[in-house]
């Protein structure tokens, strides 16, 4: 009995440590969106980027690294699959991503007859094409689906996982007024299930890190 309510006691600890790391994460991320944003991006082209960049990256990879090695007890790259299956994961980022471009292509210049618009910032480059690649891969793939994997099939938990990806857009969809566009909801749901299952059938985060950063950008030029 009394080792029966040792384990259960470590279970609600547990419990009550990855949702207060979650519940930290969001909460910081949603002040940082809706109420430092302007403050962030009042410093000029060429600072504001830089400093987006370290907010996310304090906010987002940090304190991923910091839980997987003090929390789970395990080397990150390990965990986060980021020295496993590199050659395996850089190769299928690689081909998806040529893929994604095909298609956006096609779409863009074959379907709408217009052409791709390549006059982006210093800002699109550095935070929305690369740092939410590898921060939001770190943290949805890399660390969440992994977590949740654990207590429930896979494919529940990249549903679960996706939901949560989906949420974490909400701030800034709410600052920009884009959060009543539904069908955005339904494509981002959509995009986080297939990076987690590209993360599954890989084996490396470096595939869905590749496809994400080059999805964006894709995107971004249309």
């Amino acid at each position: 009995m009394e080792s029966r309510l040792s384990v259960e006691s470590e279970k609600n600890n547990e419990i009550k440590t990855k949702m207060g790391f979650l519940l930290v994460f969001y909460f910081s991320w949603t002040i940082k969106e809706l109420w430092l944003i302007d403050y962030i991006y009042s410093f000029g082209e060429i600072i504001s980027p830089l400093l987006e960049a370290v907010v996310k990256g304090v906010i987002w990879i940090v304190p991923t690294w910091l839980y997987i090695k003090y929390y789970l007890h395990t080397y990150p790259f390990d965990f986060l699959r980021m020295n496993v299956n590199v050659i395996r994961g850089l190769f299928w980022g690689v081909v998806l991503s040529l893929l994604v471009g095909l298609y956006f292509a096609f779409e863009t210049y074959i379907i709408n007859q217009q052409s791709f618009q390549f006059s982006l910032s210093i800002d699109d480059y550095l935070n929305v094409f690369l740092m939410a690649g590898i921060a939001e891969e770190i943290v949805f793939r890399g660390l969440i689906l992994q977590e949740i994997n654990k207590k429930m099939t896979f494919w529940k938990a990249n549903v679960l996982t996706a939901l949560f990806f989906l949420v974490i857009h909400y701030p800034v969809w709410i600052y920009n007024e884009k959060f009543f566009h539904f069908g955005g909801h339904v494509y981002v749901l959509i995009l986080g299930i297939l990076f987690g299952f590209v993360y599954k059938k890989t084996g490396s985060l470096w595939s869905v890190i590749i496809l994400h950063v080059l999805h964006n950008f894709f995107v971004s030029i249309i």
